[in-house]
């Protein structure tokens, strides 16, 4: 246990491990979460909340959950992670808590971030402060969010009567080195920002919606387009979509 790298966990606790009740048991638990690489976390029907009280995951790269409706919050200090993907977790809002609240340690809490998935949270209908105004905005690679039905993504504390509610957050130019960003069936995603232009490292783009959306990036004549006629690879879609992507691409991080 001591040398542990990979974990896959399926359990019906509240907590991922109960709380420790004495110093020894403190000792051993981060001992053995310290040398942890990888953290799968897949059908926890109760699942409430990562362990409490023991320490952070100093060498987590890799962090997945899927399929836990009860999943009420992350751990807010994973200074190493590389790869975060939450899939189909109902009750999780990615706020990280009451945003009046928030200190700016929990907002730097993931300065590694490289790649992000969202998928099917009907809880996110914008992205989180701690992805747009802490370091994350300036490391983060790739960002998909897939089948979310109430993303609006306007930044909160910047809507205002002239903007629509249901638009990207004219904040997202903060997301520096973003290479690849793929947005798949977001219903009230009906326009991308103006800003949009100031994402000046995205290489990929990749939409596959409604045909609100879809006519709004339409080549040459649609009222997106100039926005993204800077973006060299480009797919704009309103197909059908299988989950066959995001499953490789999670079988990849298994055998890293």
């Amino acid at each position: 246990m001591m040398s542990l790298r990979l974990l896959i966990v399926k359990t019906q606790q509240i907590n991922l491990l109960p709380q420790a009740q004495g110093k020894r048991e403190v000792k051993v638990g981060r001992r053995c979460f310290n040398s942890l690489l990888f953290l799968g976390i897949e059908g926890c029907d109760s699942l409430e909340s990562l362990v409490e009280g023991m320490g952070t995951f100093i060498a987590l790269r890799t962090l997945i959950f899927c399929g836990c409706p009860c999943l009420l919050s992350l751990p807010k200090h994973l200074p190493t992670l590389k790869t975060l993907a939450i899939m189909n977790c109902e009750s999780l809002d990615l706020g990280l808590g009451n945003r009046k609240e928030e200190k700016e340690d929990d907002i730097r809490g993931f300065g590694s971030l490289r790649i992000l998935i969202l998928s099917e949270l009907p809880k996110l209908e914008n992205l989180p402060r701690w992805l747009i105004q802490g370091p994350t905005s300036t490391t983060l690679l790739s960002l998909f969010i897939k089948s979310c039905d109430n993303f609006r993504a306007l930044w909160e504390e910047e809507e205002s009567p002239s903007l629509s509610s249901s638009v990207f957050p004219e904040r997202i130019d903060h997301l520096i080195a973003l290479r690849q960003l793929k947005i798949k069936y977001c219903l009230l995603l009906s326009a991308l920002p103006e800003k949009m232009g100031n994402l000046s490292a995205l290489t990929h783009l990749t939409i596959k919606s409604y045909p609100k959306l879809v006519n709004r990036c339409k080549r040459g004549a649609g009222e997106d387009w100039n926005k993204i006629t800077h973006v060299p690879d480009l797919y704009i879609s309103d197909s059908s979509d299988s989950d066959e992507e995001c499953g490789m691409f999670l079988s990849k991080q298994l055998v890293k």
